[in-house]
């Protein structure tokens, strides 16, 4: 569950009782047939929307108005790509960032837990700098011949005919006929001639080139670092800022998050490190790099050339599975509503792509060039916000929870477990800087301030002695707390299910 928006629904004191707003009767369905056979159209989504929004900072969300407005919307991470900005811009951002999450707590009343992101270069190779005298981009043409060059002269100097590559031993590490994709697979060209510096291509596919884009190619692991300088030096300025997430691209096997963890060393073990996986490599060691990470993103663009587009569905489909078995958070990003960069209503196709990430299983969502150079950030924050909600309520929470539960091979793992299911179970956690020195006492007024709180967004209250499909194993105050729970006299949870009456 995220924290609430002035989007969300607030229902009266008396209708919270009656109307939980879920799509209730498919949910006491005994078959998936009968689950789909039971949705309601009509039935309005849940109250409170439970998938984090992961969004991308750019020149369209510089300013602190538009930060606060995306906060507003519905904005749970706001994530910055370091491969842009300079390390001083980056980290005024940061510092914006934090300054519009403090005026939202101040008109909200409550603290808002933005939480701060920040993407690495690591092993992503870039195109340089389109040349002044050509502006922001230059057209490519299908069948004509460009040359990729790892020379330092082009590096500001990229046009039609020369695009430099930022990783020097690009030419050393490619073969005759390997194929070179440019900005997210929009420009597709073929090596035909290799030199020391230089790939004489052929352009299969033209297109518009601008600065800095992303290269790719298909099937080909290079041999390069997994960090290089430029990210170590990165790396210092996030600890000095304080950030709450770090993404490590590109990661082929957990010896990366490993060796991420070392660079951060003491001062970083607070700070969360996420893969992103993109490649054939970081799927096959999944699991490994599960086992390590704190969450993991799943890039769809680079993934899919690697895979074909084909089998993504069924990767995506796959690691979602394996991280909700791990309870590992994960996110899936690239393209969910790209057609939203420059329109203000999305597809069709895009809003049932959003859905299907969510009933895959997928914990949050992430937003890149749509909010980082689109036109319209905080409007494609609110879409995403409200497309969740209504794809969240066609969940069968029910099934999830006997399949997790399943899975739990020790007494501890089933509160997890219950709590990883973003279904209509909600979990609320109260943090307390003085709690009662009487455990009991302390779980009381906790469990009333949760009630009071809960009512007023609308939920439910579940009993205590609530039975239904056997949530009482994670009751808050019965016996059957697990013991390692008990110990934490900081923490306790309250829950809320919508099914019970």
């Amino acid at each position: 569950m995220v924290w609430p928006t002035e989007f969300d629904i607030k229902l009266d004191e008396y209708d919270a009782m009656e109307l939980p707003g879920q799509q209730l009767s498919s949910s006491h369905a005994c078959s998936p047939l009968d689950h789909v056979l039971n949705l309601d159209i009509k039935a309005a989504p849940g109250v409170q929307r439970l998938t984090g929004i992961v969004a991308s900072m750019g020149k369209s969300t510089n300013d602190i108005g538009t930060m606060e407005k995306m906060i507003a919307a519905g904005m749970n991470i706001a994530m910055l790509n370091l491969s842009y900005d300079t390390r001083e811009e980056n980290a005024e951002t940061i510092k914006t960032l934090k300054q519009a999450a403090k005026n939202i707590s101040v008109v909200m009343g409550r603290s808002y837990p933005l939480a701060i992101g920040a993407r690495l270069p690591g092993r992503k190779i870039r195109t340089g700098k389109i040349a002044e005298s050509y502006g922001e981009t230059v057209e490519l043409k299908t069948g004509e011949v460009v040359r990729l060059t790892t020379d330092e002269t082009y590096r500001d100097k990229c046009s039609m005919y020369t695009i430099y590559v930022d990783f020097m031993y690009f030419a050393d590490q490619l073969h005759k006929g390997d194929m070179v994709l440019l900005d997210n697979e929009q420009i597709m060209m073929k090596v035909e001639i290799i030199s020391t510096t230089t790939l004489t291509c052929k352009i299969e596919r033209g297109g518009f080139l601008g600065s800095y884009k992303d290269v790719f190619v298909p099937n080909v692991v290079f041999d390069m670092p997994n960090f290089s300088e430029r990210d170590k030096l990165d790396i210092d300025m996030l600890l000095h800022q304080q950030v709450d997430i770090i993404v490590a691209a590109f990661v082929h096997s957990s010896a990366a998050i490993t060796e991420l963890k070392c660079l951060l060393g003491e001062k970083g073990k607070k700070i969360a490190l996420v893969a992103n996986i993109q490649t054939i490599e970081g799927f096959h060691n999944f699991d490994d790099i599960l086992s390590i990470s704190d969450g993991v993103i799943i890039t769809r663009q680079e993934l899919g050339s690697d895979i074909t587009p084909k089998k993504l569905v069924i990767a995506q489909k796959n690691m979602i599975a394996r991280a909700n078995k791990a309870n590992v958070p994960i996110c899936v990003s690239a393209a969910l509503l790209s057609s939203m960069r420059y329109k203000k209503i999305p597809l069709r196709a895009e809003l049932l792509d959003i859905a299907n990430c969510i009933l895959d299983g997928a914990d949050s969502l992430m937003l890149c060039a749509e909010t980082a150079v689109g036109l319209n950030p905080i409007d494609t924050v609110a879409c995403l916000a409200s497309a969740s909600k209504e794809a969240e309520a066609c969940v069968w929470s029910k099934q999830i929870f006997h399949d997790l539960t399943d899975k739990a091979t020790d007494a501890g793992i089933p509160f997890k477990v219950v709590i990883a299911v973003y279904s209509r179970l909600r979990v609320v956690a109260i943090q307390s800087d003085s709690p009662d020195t009487d455990w009991q006492t302390d779980l009381e007024k906790r469990v009333n301030f949760c009630t009071k709180w809960a009512m007023g967004q609308g939920y439910h209250p579940w009993s205590r002695l609530c039975r239904h499909n056997n949530l009482e194993l994670c009751s808050g105050i019965s016996d059957q707390v697990p013991v390692s729970l008990k110990r934490e006299e900081q923490l306790i949870c309250s829950f809320w299910c919508c099914k019970c009456p």
